[in-house]
């Protein structure tokens, strides 16, 4: 099953690349699906014969609820068949990952090996983003956007290296690694960050890299290692900022500094919320995407709950049979963000039981990282992180489609769900 497990880690975050650029065929860009089926197949023969006794009861009393909540807003909106299995392809296919550690028990070696893995295609990133970057340049372009390693979006590769990190740092802070390694991935793994133009990085790391340290620092070392931490991000910013500055003024005709942005309270609220209503021609801010649904839907409580149904205002990339409904009208918003696209198919209903996901999952860290052994416990310290910053991701980026983040989250809070039922404590 090891095998197995670091073929998908290796498939959703490099197949896509590799079919772009041609050295792979395109019916490859389906292999993270099949593995997942694979493993699907493996989750059930292996649950069954277990009755499936490490998965906590508060999960199935999740799912059984949002599977209620999509079941309302199909009956609700009469979702054809096509935006049904479009929508419920992004919502199931890696739903088996999660349960996947708790009906195969890896050993410590082979968590290792996993975590080694991911470390190798993090670092991976520096030396494409730099020849993208390049390559750019070469063009005479100035944007950042396809800046993106082998994730092939850059705000997915600066959440994948956000969450590299605080895994990192759990480890440091449970003495897993040294602090001269530490240091030295810490600079490999975010260099990349600096070079694609993502600004939220400044917010999420932050966020990602104190959580870590609070909650994993043994007590009456707290302080010393937070404020460790916080002359490291210093050290980072003063990268950051002129790596930021100098990409995204060359070659550019409409040359922003990041103080030039975040010290215009105007080209902040604009980013955020651009008044892109319905049938407005402007491009939709994360604060849009958000408002703009929930009014919509506020005029209809039984929408407001239920949504418009799953996949009924989103694109499919299996053909326009399987496109929804109101993506026309709403496709705008499906994309700027996870939450928006929740928001839509699911209602408000299906936003608050994501987030009661996200809330146990972090429970369920914080559990296992005080009470839990050897590089388990290390791992759940990071994942806290983790799943603090993936939370806040919720409402910037379209998590739920991108196969690299979704996947290995699902795996890793399975992980980490599957420790704390073996500790007991649930």
């Amino acid at each position: 099953m090891q095998a197995l497990t670091l073929l998908t880690f290796v498939a959703v975050t490099c197949c896509s690349y590799l079919t772009e650029l041609h050295v792979l065929p395109k019916a490859s860009r389906f292999l993270p699906e099949v593995l997942s089926g694979l493993i699907g197949i493996r989750v059930i023969l292996n649950g069954m014969g277990q009755r499936f006794r490490d998965v906590a009861p508060k999960y199935w009393l999740l799912f059984a609820s949002i599977t209620f909540m999509i079941f309302c807003g199909i009956l609700s909106n009469g979702v054809g068949a096509g935006p049904q299995i479009g929508g419920l392809r992004y919502s199931l296919r890696a739903l088996p990952l999660f349960f996947l550690p708790a009906v195969v028990t890896f050993t410590e070696a082979q968590l290792r090996q996993q975590l080694q893995l991911l470390l190798a295609i993090s670092i991976i990133q520096l030396p494409l983003a730099g020849y993208q970057r390049l390559t750019i340049f070469q063009e005479g372009r100035f944007t950042g956007d396809p800046v993106f390693g082998t994730l092939m979006l850059s705000g997915v590769m600066s959440l994948f290296q956000i969450g590299v990190v605080c895994t990192l740092t759990g480890l440091f802070v449970r003495r897993r690694i040294t602090l001269g390694r530490y240091v030295m991935l810490f600079l490999l793994v975010l260099l990349p960050t600096t070079i694609n133009e993502t600004k939220v990085t400044l917010l999420l790391l932050p966020i990602g890299l104190l959580a870590t340290v609070i909650i994993g620092a043994p007590p009456g070392t707290k302080q010393r290692v937070a404020l460790g931490s916080v002359l490291l991000m210093v050290a980072f910013g003063a990268l950051f900022v002129p790596i930021y500055d100098y990409f995204n003024t060359r070659y550019n005709p409409y040359p922003v500094t990041l103080g030039d942005f975040f010290g215009n309270s105007k080209k902040v609220e604009t980013y955020m919320e651009n008044g892109a209503g319905v049938g407005s021609r402007k491009e939709a801010g994360r604060v849009d995407a958000i408002e703009v649904p929930l009014e919509r839907l506020s005029r209809d409580p039984v929408k407001l709950v239920f949504g418009l149904g799953i996949g009924n205002a989103s694109n499919s990339n299996l053909g326009p049979q399987f496109t929804g409904e109101y993506y026309g009208l709403y496709g705008r918003y499906t994309i700027e963000s996870s939450t928006a696209a929740f928001l839509l198919e699911m209602g408000v209903g299906g936003v608050l039981l994501v987030l009661v996901f996200m809330a146990l999952i972090f429970g369920d860290s914080l559990a296992v990282a005080r009470e839990g052994t050897g590089l388990t416990s290390a791992l759940a310290v990071g994942w806290a992180g983790i799943t603090l910053v993936t939370a806040i991701s919720l409402f910037y980026l379209t998590l739920h489609t991108t196969e690299s983040l979704s996947y290995l989250f699902f795996y890793f809070s399975g992980l980490v769900a599957a420790a704390r039922m073996r500790l007991g404590t649930t």
